[in-house]
Parts: structure tokens; C-alpha cells; sequence
């Protein structure tokens, strides 16, 4: 008899089984995925590259620019008028160069100390004023100048500097503002440009002559590209810079205005007035009551 022939059967095959999505095998499936899917070594791959903005000027050289700020106290009778009392001045990276008490030549009558931060104590082993006046002289040799108010403390240091070295963050137009219904420009305080231009407080207290050259150290490097453009575009460098803030409503806000406002020069009012005055063309008034001369060059903005 013959056997009978066995039926082949088919090898059953496992089916994968169901796999929600999202669970680890998915994950691990990543980790595993087939090699030949990867980059080989030769293939180009394409460079990102990120360029960061440039906070310095090419033309400017860096190591050339210094800031400083001046502490005074008052001295006369009233004690109206002021004399330097402290003097600091910082380099671009915010190092401090010079930091010295100076010993006023007259009694000191008011330390004004809320403001200056000057004690009797710091006036004891001050140097004398013509000491800090030649080694502030050397330190400014062919050197940018940068400051607030600056024409008051070269004038405390009886010191002058080439108006085209100069960066005073009070004659900057976009650091200035306008009077309500105005169109002259006038310079803010260091402790309201520092607040809305570089949101930082400063001035809470005592004034500290070293934080103060610093901001407007900062408030230079913030407008820095700008700022050196627009002097070097300038025919003449040592006047007001850069463009002016537009005109806006008093009540609405809204801009009235982009055209080029008046804006005084190096001179203000009193100078102008008084220069008139002298000349014939105008006769005093009120308005222009000549008070002590030293104390109105002497006068700090932010105080």
C-alpha cells in the first residue's frame, strides 16, 4: 500500500503587533532607525553661520574713548556755589581709571551729601585741586570724551577738550526732549534717560560719580553707530547729533510732526540774551535776570 502524502504546511507567520502611537516603542524605533539613512561623511552639509551685531564703530578705536563724572560740594556763604569735590573716570569697558577726592581750595559750606555722596572724612586726605586738574589733563591726551552735562565738569577741572572729542549724552537729539506745545530741544536728567533708555535705576540715593560715568558710558555704546555717523556726515562735529525725536500731541500722543525742530546750539538762552544785551539789541528783562554766573555754569542738570 502506498502511504499517504502529508499536506505541506504553511510556517504561520507572527504579525507585529499593534502599537499605539506615542508609546516608547516608538521612541526606540528613533534610537534604532537604519544607519543608511544618515549623512555619510563626504555628503556637504550646509554651515549656519550667525553674525553678531557689531556694538563698536570700525573707525573708532575703542581704547581711545574714556568716561567721566564729577562730584561737587558747595562753598560761599550760601554755599550756591559749586567746586569739585570728587572726580572718576572710567575706560570702554567700564574699568575704572581714575577714582580721587580733591580738596577744594575754599571752606566747604554745604557737603551736599544727599546728593554728592561727600562727607568731611572723604576731604581729609584729598589731593590738592592743581594735582587732579594735570593728571585728568593727561588721561584726556588725544582721547573721546564722553559724559552728562560734561560742560560742567570741565569747567570745575578748569579743563577744556576739542569739541569734536566730545559725547555729551545731554546734546545727543534722540536722548533730549521737547516742552508741551514746543519745538526746542532740552536735555534730560542721567536718571531719566537711564531708566527709559537702558532700564536700569540708578541715583536712588547718594550719587556715586563712578556708577554715573559708567550709565553714560552705556548710553553711548547703546546710540554708538548712530551717533559717530552722524558726527562724522557733520561739517561741524562739536554741535548737536544725530536725528530729532519726532513732535508728538501733548494730550493724544500722536505725531504731529518729523520736520526739523529749533534746536539752540553749544549757547543756550541766557548766553544768547546776555550777548544781545551787550551788543545793543536787546534790553534785560526779567526773564533774563543775570543770576551768580559760576553758579549757572556750574549747575548739574540731575541735581
Amino acid at each position: 500500500m502506498v502511504a499517504p502524502v502529508k499536506k505541506k504546511t504553511k510556517a504561520k507567520v507572527s504579525k507585529p503587533l499593534a502599537v499605539a502611537p506615542g508609546s516608547n516603542w516608538d521612541k526606540l524605533k528613533a534610537k534604532i532607525a537604519c544607519p543608511s539613512n544618515k549623512p555619510k561623511k563626504h555628503d556637504l552639509q550646509p554651515v549656519k553661520k550667525t553674525f553678531e551685531k557689531k556694538k563698536n564703530v570700525e573707525w573708532i578705536d575703542t581704547s581711545t574713548i574714556v568716561a567721566m563724572d564729577c562730584e561737587m560740594v558747595g562753598v560761599g556763604s550760601d554755599g550756591a556755589r559749586s567746586v569739585l569735590a570728587r572726580c572718576s573716570i572710567v575706560d570702554f569697558d567700564g574699568n575704572v581709571v581714575y577714582d580721587k577726592h580733591v580738596k577744594p581750595m575754599e571752606r566747604v559750606t554745604d557737603f551736599r551729601t544727599h546728593v554728592s555722596g561727600i562727607r568731611s572724612k572723604h576731604l581729609r586726605d584729598a589731593i590738592p585741586f592743581t594735582q587732579c586738574q594735570q593728571e585728568v589733563a593727561e588721561i584726556f591726551e588725544d582721547k573721546i570724551l564722553v559724559g552728562h552735562a560734561l560742560r560742567n565738569d570741565m569747567q570745575a577741572l578748569m579743563l577744556t577738550h576739542p569739541k569734536g572729542m566730545i559725547r555729551d549724552t545731554t546734546k545727543y537729539r534722540p536722548y533730549m526732549r521737547r516742552k508741551v506745545n514746543g519745538t526746542k530741544l532740552f536735555p534730560k536728567s542721567l536718571k531719566n534717560l537711564a531708566l527709559e533708555v537702558l532700564k536700569k535705576t540708578i541715583q536712588t540715593g547718594e550719587h556715586d560719580s563712578v556708577e554715573d560715568a559708567r550709565t553714560s558710558l552705556e548710553l553711548y555704546k547703546h546710540a554708538m553707530a548712530p551717533w559717530e555717523k552722524a558726527i562724522k556726515a557733520s561739517k561741524a562735529p562739536g554741535i548737536l547729533v544725530g536725528q530729532l525725536p519726532p513732535q508728538r500731541h501733548p494730550k493724544t500722543k500722536q505725531i504731529i510732526s518729523n520736520k526739523p525742530a529749533t534746536v539752540d546750539s553749544d549757547e543756550d538762552d541766557f548766553d544768547a540774551a546776555i550777548r544781545n544785551m551787550k551788543q545793543g539789541k536787546t534790553k534785560a528783562t526779567k526773564a533774563y535776570a543775570i543770576p551768580d554766573a559760576k553758579q549757572l555754569s556750574l549747575e548739574e542738570y540731575d541735581e
